[in-house]
């Protein structure tokens, strides 16, 4: 079997835009070159591995697309920004059930992440889930201020329960994804490794 010789810099980036998932045609706009080039550039690639397509050209060639340290840490910032409004938030629902026990309804404590017996679901995609999570924290914040916009006299309690048990799922949610991702972060630090 001949020695094959290195891959040229033109087909190091034409397999890693394959390995992002880059159409032809983005590929050609960023290489300046035209689309009938790139499938030129894909064939040999493809017969150079023996692969039949391009999910088994990267499969082959181990060209998944290299984390991002900097998306990570990203992610770590928003997570601690969002658990940082959680527990301002879960301060705030507490101080102000506390404010209201005065009008004889009694806001007992509520045990923080009680989620009914569910398990909030966590995706592999981790930024779909820190934007879920955003948007949790502001649906809780709304219902939080609905329930200062109450009469002095209602009964807050109920309302102020399930907006800590809604913030404690919350925390505890925040927390799988920021393991998660250090979990990633970590993966992606031994693949590097491995591969030089």
């Amino acid at each position: 079997m001949p020695i094959q010789r290195p891959l040229t810099p033109r087909q190091h980036v034409i397999l890693r835009s394959i390995a992002r998932g880059k159409t032809n045609k983005d590929i050609a706009a960023e290489l300046g070159i035209s689309e009938q080039g790139v499938k030129v550039h894909i064939s040999r690639l493809l017969e150079r591995y023996g692969a039949e397509n391009r999910v088994e050209l990267v499969s082959i060639t181990r060209a998944w697309p290299e984390p991002d340290e900097r998306a990570y840490a990203e992610l770590s910032g928003d997570i601690a920004t969002i658990r940082s409004g959680l527990n301002r938030t879960y301060t705030d629902a507490t101080s102000f059930g506390e404010m209201h026990r005065g009008n004889g309804h009694s806001v007992p404590p509520v045990p923080r992440a009680q989620t009914n017996g569910h398990t909030p679901l966590v995706t592999n995609d981790l930024a779909a889930e820190v934007r879920s999570l955003r948007e949790t924290l502001g649906e809780i914040n709304v219902a939080l201020k609905l329930a200062r916009e109450l009469p002095a006299d209602a009964n807050v309690g109920p309302l102020v329960d399930a907006i800590r048990t809604r913030v404690g799922a919350a925390l505890d949610q925040s927390a799988r994804l920021d393991a998660m991702v250090d979990h990633e972060r970590a993966l992606g630090r031994e693949s590097k490794k491995s591969a030089n």
